[in-house]
């Protein structure tokens, strides 16, 4: 795998017990992988037991995606399509106690997390996002208003998307990447995709010719890259293929023209102009593959965007997955003044 490349979540669906025990060993075998000690590892497993404990008692079950982040946090997110918490407030502190529970699990993971948010819609559902710190002393809290995350999740593994970042020397850049197909033939050709990425700089223009040269003799791959420029208040992009992009405010949406093509399947890569699009400061840009139907997006009045983004891209996932496909989500929001 490229060094840029995110890892994919896994995902599992919650809805008895057996599925509780089956979540608590895939962290641990998560954790152990990234080195953690026993008490990291222990913490995992808390957070993971009382979210997917939430699921069943209060909503009737759901799922849980679960991720590493190196070099040693694990990133766990529930969602659900329940009735959402009436008051959220109470829940995260502990006090929701019903006849279905105590009421605490949430208080409970959110103390032993390094970052907890959680989004809940009455009628729609809930989204809990922990990020689990796995060492020892587990002190060390996740930076607030972090600017980018995603969600991906493949029907196999390994996914056959993949996503990346890069501080480059004008800003930040983010490619998405969906491989031809699934399993390991189609995460080949995104682990090609993103060293192309990474030897562009984030780039875009670079990234056509680097990405299609490192793809040769795969099954080739769509792919959106774009180079967020603040200071130009400019977003440059290219899109080929069927992953789909669009620049949010709070007044509206800009979606990225994407053109036809696959990367990898000529000497030559597809003629794809780079384009621009706005990037004011309340923008968040919002990039999908095509196991998200096209809808994919929220509007501003649900809340979901004042999220963390890992809340809104497991949102987002929820709202507009399609079964049958590798579905990965990524949302980037602008810096602030």
């Amino acid at each position: 795998m490229d060094p840029l490349r995110q890892a994919s979540h896994r995902r599992l669906d919650v809805h008895d017990q057996e599925a509780v025990g089956a979540l608590r060993r895939l962290v641990r075998d998560q954790a152990g992988r990234l080195g953690g000690g026993a008490q990291g590892c222990a913490r995992a497993q808390l957070v993971a037991t009382e979210l997917a404990g939430n699921l069943i008692q209060h909503v009737g079950g759901g799922w849980v995606l679960t991720r590493p982040l190196p070099p040693a946090r694990l990133e766990l997110i529930a969602v659900d399509r329940g009735p959402g918490i009436a008051d959220p407030a109470a829940a995260l502190a502990g006090r929701s106690r019903t006849h279905r529970g105590l009421g605490c699990g949430l208080a409970s993971a959110r103390r032993a997390s390094a970052l907890f948010d959680l989004h809940t819609e009455l009628g729609r559902g809930t989204t809990v996002l922990a990020i689990v710190d796995l060492s020892e002393s587990g002190q060390r809290p996740c930076p607030n208003g972090r600017r980018w995350a995603g969600v991906s999740v493949g029907i196999t593994e390994p996914c056959g998307d993949a996503w990346a970042t890069t501080q480059g020397e004008h800003g930040l850049a983010v490619a998405v990447v969906d491989g031809l197909g699934h399993g390991a033939a189609a995460s080949a050709a995104a682990d090609a995709a993103a060293a192309g990425f990474a030897a562009a700089s984030g780039d875009p223009g670079s990234f056509l010719v680097r990405a299609n040269a490192a793809m040769r003799g795969t099954r080739g791959a769509a792919a959106t890259v774009c180079q967020l420029l603040p200071g130009q208040r400019i977003l440059r992009y290219v899109a080929v293929g069927n992953v789909k992009g669009c620049v949010v405010t709070e007044w509206e949406r800009h979606h990225l023209l994407t053109c036809p093509g696959t990367l990898g399947m000529g000497a030559a890569p597809p003629r794809v102009p780079v384009q621009t699009c706005p990037w004011p400061e309340d923008a968040t840009l919002v990039v999908w593959t095509d196991g998200l139907d096209s809808r994919a997006g929220w509007s501003p009045a649900d809340g979901v965007a004042d999220h963390d983004p890992a809340v809104t891209a497991a949102t987002l996932y929820r709202d507009h997955y399609r079964n049958g496909d590798d579905a990965t989500v990524v949302v980037v929001r602008n810096e602030k003044p």
